[in-house]
């Protein structure tokens, strides 16, 4: 008897750990905002206008600075804030179902989708971020500068 498969490919998406950015400790805002695609956590938007019940617009980010300091040893690279602009920090807390196998619930499979309302984090210079490599324009490297901000991903100087 022969036996079936079944072949699945899941795109992956960019991870974040914003442990010293400011906000997450009260010290600067947090922001809910309406995504206007899908977005993943580590991107960078813009605070839009007011929509309702503390709930503001997503607006394009134009303006950050900052530094790829080091590897982490998750694989992720550490970003330190040097001149956070007009950019704020997306990141909702990934919640997988329990009953997912294991390759599902790996938080490079998560995304939030359009029309999410999604945690913002307001960044301050000198926070500091970890970002998977998908969150970048181009591969990171220990040392290099972030010029700016294009399609919600860092953008490597080189």
């Amino acid at each position: 008897m022969a036996k079936m498969s079944i072949q699945y490919e899941i795109k992956k998406h960019a991870t974040c750990l914003p442990s010293n950015v400011l906000a997450q400790d009260y010290g600067a805002h947090i922001f809910n905002v309406k995504l206007t695609s899908d977005t993943d956590n580590g991107n960078l938007v813009k605070i839009g206008d007011w929509e309702s019940l503390d709930v503001f617009k997503e607006d394009t980010a134009t303006e950050f600075t900052g530094k790829v300091v080091q590897k982490m040893t998750n694989g992720n690279w550490l970003v330190l804030v040097t001149n956070p602009g007009d950019a704020a920090l997306v990141y909702n807390v990934p919640i997988a179902p329990e009953d997912w196998t294991h390759n599902w619930t790996k938080e490079s499979n998560m995304y939030n989708p359009t029309g999410t309302i999604a945690r913002v984090y307001e960044l301050r210079k000198w926070d500091r971020f970890e970002l998977s490599e998908e969150g970048f324009s181009a591969t990171p490297e220990a040392g290099k500068e972030i010029t700016g901000v294009a399609d919600k991903k860092l953008t490597v100087g080189e």
